[in-house]
């Protein structure tokens, strides 16, 4: 339901136009127009009257020229010839000015002072589109009753839609609305008859204001009465609305517009082969048995992005600015937080139209989603049904609940595999993963989880069951397996390649290593290229947002995802300039289920110059070294070593009980949790989940529970979740681990 279309002009200060198809209507425009400017004056509004003289053959265009002399606000757009009123409403809409757009008939039957109560309904609800349903006061049966009766039976039958009105052209809608349903529909002849119907269809939120309609006075009505002339159109115009609504929706989809321009992938022939086209075919029909809640829909999206990806960097940012217009004048509508903050603020959702402009609102911290999730930031009109809940992983030490929306899901499917092809993967080679697998996850998802590696021919390594005793087992596994492509957590990556000799990985050679979830410092992209013999590429990501940002072969800076996200470098306020560091705040374009619009994901990374492109060509916006997540390995009992994100993920299920933590190592066999309590602590619950800890730590460590108000935070402003002083040096002549007791805190 989001339209592409710019809703403004930032050179005109209308605030609403109201259009008006006319066709031999000159006795009644002079009135119409003059009750019309009364409105703007009662409601103090700057306002634009379009009339659309479509191909008149009565004075209607001489009255028109006197009428556009008295009043300034009066603009008149001529037909050669009679186009009906689909034609004049979309060249209407196109020639506005106005955020807010009214509809009317010239023949004075609805009354042009109920515009102030549709505006005002429009105004102060969450509504999308308010229509005015015409009243059934004072008036006796006859056939526009019945008429209007047979009418609303059709569409309830076809369409499911039961509308008080389903005939009535009199509205006032934002403009983006407007515009997004006009350009779906290109032949009904009676197509104001529907609008209300397939605006509710669309996902839009319809409003019905009773409001007094009366008879015509002056000139003939060509449709009063159910002719052939009549009914013919209209049951045509009946079935084309159904087929198109009902029978094959067509929904326009986020990329569409960034296409236009966008050039044909370059390298589609030469990685794209028979063979793994087809095994790619059965993997994406398939995605129900290996996938929760996305659709085989992401196979289409992903070939868009092999293609969004050449776009150049000046129609990536018109394509966002669109893209950010839609979403803040949604979140304004239809989530009372934003809404609220706003109002506080003193912005108006119109005054957001360009990246500089999104720094006119606040920003969104993870106490703030804490607050209000439950339901001031989910949208009023999301579909509870393609939703789904995000448990994040909480690197800094405070687990967190969002959520997403199916296409938000299904574009990062899609962004995920094309990023992973910049760093050697190809969809259908052999490839390994040393990730948490199944931790927090029920049966139905491992199972799925499962299925999706054999389609995928993915093996998976428990990056956190990594141990003396079963390392060895894991590099067999890999030497057996060979993969071409290796992705998984920096930590296991780098604890892999520094704890066995070059030697032992020599059978291993995959094509490229993707590192995530951590920060790479050099030392450590050093050590994994070494010892693997292939380069390593870095992927900026979050449980918040999946892959926001991934390294090309040229490794100039991180690429955005940036036809799904904004991401700004914040310091001090302001934008960073290029080489300093800076918070990370990112505006997710896609959900609108639960937007997130400029949310500190609590993450710091140097700014980077994007006036200068990256070498390889591609538009997108880059960032520099991610530089604000520390990492951490955990010395567990029995040879077992345990990443920091181990932590991430074993905690997020907690969250009610434990709102925040921290693990500290010291010594060997000694572990100290620092907890702040959460909302439902208990100690039961506490040495329940100490018991559950030591399932992975090891059943003879020894765990210390400390509580604390808060958890202390470094010099980057976040909350270190694991301090671990135990040094690791796994280069001994036996080639197993040696602790030692660091010096240094």
């Amino acid at each position: 339901m989001q339209s592409l279309t710019p809703d403004f002009n930032m050179e005109c200060d209308v605030d609403l136009s109201v259009i008006i198809p006319a066709f031999n209507e000159g006795p009644n425009l002079e009135e119409l127009v003059q009750r019309i400017s009364h409105v703007f004056e009662s409601l103090k509004l700057e306002g634009e009257i379009i009339v659309i003289d479509d191909g008149s053959t009565d004075e209607t265009s001489k009255i028109l020229a006197r009428l556009r002399e008295r009043f300034h606000q009066l603009r008149v757009l001529q037909n050669s010839s009679n186009q009906g009123i689909l034609s004049a409403l979309k060249r209407g809409v196109a020639e506005s000015s106005g955020p807010l757009v009214a509809t009317i008939d010239a023949d004075l039957q609805y009354r042009p002072e109920d515009l102030i109560r549709l505006y005002r309904e429009l105004k102060y609800t969450n509504a999308d589109i308010v229509c005015g349903w015409r009243s059934p006061i004072g008036k006796r049966g006859g056939k526009h009753g019945w008429e209007n009766r047979l009418f609303r039976f059709f569409l309830r039958f076809l369409l499911g839609i039961a509308l008080k009105d389903s005939r009535t052209g009199f509205l006032v809608a934002y403009r983006n609305v407007l515009t997004s349903i006009l350009a779906e529909h290109d032949r009904e002849t009676f197509f104001h008859a529907f609008l209300a119907s397939i605006a509710v269809l669309r996902g839009y939120r319809v409003m019905e204001v009773e409001v007094w309609f009366e008879e015509r006075k002056v000139g003939t009505n060509r449709f009063s009465k159910l002719s052939p002339h009549v009914l013919g159109p209209l049951f045509l115009d009946t079935f084309h609305v159904w087929q198109r609504n009902r029978l094959k929706p067509r929904r326009k989809w986020p990329l569409e517009d960034l296409l236009k321009d966008a050039p044909v992938d370059r390298y589609l022939s030469k990685d794209w082969s028979l063979w793994r086209r087809l095994l790619f075919e059965i993997y994406r029909l398939t995605f129900p048995l290996h996938h929760w809640m996305i659709t085989s829909r992401c196979g289409a999206f992903y070939w868009q992005f092999r293609r969004t990806q050449w776009a150049s960097q000046t129609r990536i940012r018109e394509y966002q600015e669109e893209r950010l217009r839609t979403l803040v004048r949604h979140a304004y509508r239809h989530v009372p937080y934003y809404r609220i903050r706003m109002d506080e603020a003193g912005t108006s959702p119109f005054d957001i139209n360009t990246l500089e402009d999104l720094r006119r609102l606040p920003l969104l911290s993870k106490e703030d989603i804490r607050k209000n999730i439950y339901f001031d930031l989910l949208a009023d009109n999301h579909k509870k049904e393609e939703i789904s809940r995000v448990n994040t992983s909480g690197s800094t030490g405070e687990p967190m609940v969002i959520y997403a929306d199916r296409l938000q899901l299904e574009l990062r499917w899609a962004a995920t595999l094309r990023g992973q092809e910049w760093a050697g993967y190809r969809f259908g080679n052999r490839c390994a993963r040393l990730w948490h697998q199944t931790i927090g996850m029920s049966k139905s998802q491992i199972f799925r989880e499962k299925a999706d590696a054999l389609f995928t021919r993915r093996l998976f390594i428990p990056a956190f069951e990594l141990s003396d005793s079963s390392i060895q087992k894991f590099v067999s596994e890999l030497k057996r397996w060979k993969p071409s492509f290796i992705d998984g957590y920096a930590e296991s990556l780098n604890f892999l390649a520094s704890y066995l000799k070059q030697s032992d990985l020599k059978e291993i050679r995959p094509s490229g290593i993707m590192s995530s979830a951590q920060t790479l410092p050099q030392r450590s992209r050093e050590i994994i290229e070494r010892a693997f013999g292939c380069k390593v590429f870095d992927k900026y990501g979050s449980r918040e947002f999946s892959g926001i940002a991934y390294e090309c072969d040229h490794h100039a800076g991180h690429h955005i995802v940036s036809e799904l996200y904004i991401v700004e470098v914040m310091k001090d306020g302001q934008l960073c300039q290029p080489g300093e560091v800076g918070e990370v705040v990112i505006t997710d374009l896609i959900n609108y289920s639960m937007p997130l619009i400029r949310y500190r994901l609590g993450d710091l990374a140097m700014a980077l110059d994007n006036t200068k492109p990256c070498p390889c060509g591609r538009g997108a916006f880059r960032i520099g070294e991610i530089q604000g997540r520390t990492q951490a390995i955990i010395l567990g009992t029995h040879g077992k070593y345990l990443p920091g994100t181990f932590f991430a993920h074993f905690f997020k299920d907690f969250d009610h009980v434990i709102r925040q933590y921290q693990i500290i190592q010291e010594e060997r066999g000694v572990l100290t949790l620092v907890i702040v309590k959460g909302t439902r602590f208990s100690q039961p619950a506490l040495d329940e989940i100490v018991n559950r800890l030591r399932e992975f730590v090891g059943q003879d460590m020894v765990i210390n529970t400390q509580f604390a108000q808060s958890i202390q935070m470094v010099r980057t402003g976040k909350h270190r979740a694991i301090i671990s002083n135990i040094r690791l040096d796994f280069q001994d002549s036996r080639g197993t681990a040696m602790i030692e007791k660091s010096l240094s805190s």
